[in-house]
C-alpha cells in the first residue's frame, strides 16, 4: 500500500496490541458488544466463521465464547499477530489460522456461514475496497452474514476534525500516555478510512441485502450485510 506496509506494521505492534485496545477504543466495549448482537441467534449451530485481519484473535475470541460449536479461521496478512493468536487459542482444536492478504489475494468460496472483521477494512486503498467486498460476499454460504466493526472517515472535513478531538480526548480519559498516542498515530499513516455512506454503498453494490450501520460513535461503527 505504497509506502506502508501494513503487514509490517502490524508485525511491530503484535507485542503490545491487545494491551491498548481498551484505550485506543474509548467506546470499546459498545463497539464491540454491537457487533456481537448481530451473530446469528442460532448460537448453538456448527457455524463456519472467518475473521478478516483477525490480527491477536481479540475479535474472534469474543465471537467464539458465544458460539461453542463453531469452527473459525483467523486470517491475517501478519505472521506475528496470527503468532499471538496461536498463543490465544493454544488449546482450542476448533481454530484454524491462515496467512493470507485478502485485499490483493483470494478467498475461499461459498465455505462460511459469518465473515467477521475488526479495525482491518479500513487498510484497504478505496479502489480496492469494493473487490475485497466482493470477495467477501462471494465467501459466505447462502443466507452468510458479514459483520465489520470498523472505522468511518467524517462525511466532511469540518466531522473529521471533530472525529479526532474525541478520539484524543477519550483516549486520554483511558490513560493513553501521550507516546502510546504518538503510536497510535503513526499506525493511522497506513488508514485509508472512507464514509459511512459510501462503505455502506460498496456493499450493496456487491451483492449484500439488509445492509445497515447498527452502531456508530465518531469514527467508530459497526455495520452488517446478508448474502441472499
Amino acid at each position: 500500500m505504497n509506502t506502508i506496509d501494513v503487514g509490517v506494521l502490524f508485525d511491530n505492534a503484535a507485542q503490545d496490541y491487545d494491551r491498548t485496545r481498551r484505550q485506543y477504543i474509548p467506546c470499546f466495549d459498545d463497539f464491540y458488544g454491537a457487533a456481537l448482537q448481530l451473530l446469528p441467534a442460532n448460537r448453538d449451530a456448527a457455524l463456519r466463521v472467518m475473521d478478516l485481519g483477525a490480527g491477536t484473535g481479540l475479535f474472534a475470541s469474543l465471537a467464539r465464547s458465544l458460539l461453542p460449536n463453531a469452527r473459525f479461521t483467523l486470517c491475517d496478512i501478519s505472521e506475528a499477530m496470527l503468532a499471538q493468536a496461536h498463543k490465544r487459542f493454544a488449546n482450542d482444536a476448533q481454530v484454524d489460522f491462515l496467512i493470507a492478504d485478502y485485499v490483493d489475494g483470494a478467498l475461499p468460496a461459498g465455505e462460511y456461514d459469518v465473515v467477521l472483521s475488526a479495525l482491518s477494512i479500513h487498510h484497504t486503498p478505496h479502489e480496492k475496497l469494493p473487490r475485497v467486498f466482493a470477495k467477501i460476499f462471494g465467501a459466505l454460504k447462502a443466507g452468510g452474514l458479514f459483520i465489520n466493526a470498523d472505522q468511518a472517515l467524517g462525511s466532511t472535513p469540518h466531522n473529521e476534525a471533530l472525529y479526532e478531538q474525541q478520539w484524543l480526548a477519550g483516549v486520554r480519559a483511558k490513560g493513553c500516555t501521550e507516546a502510546d498516542i504518538a503510536i497510535a498515530q503513526a499506525r493511522k499513516k497506513a488508514d485509508k478510512t472512507a464514509t459511512m455512506e459510501q462503505q455502506l454503498a460498496w456493499l450493496r453494490d456487491a451483492g449484500f441485502t439488509n445492509v445497515d450501520c447498527w452502531y456508530k460513535h465518531f469514527r467508530f461503527a459497526v455495520y452488517a450485510g446478508e448474502r441472499p
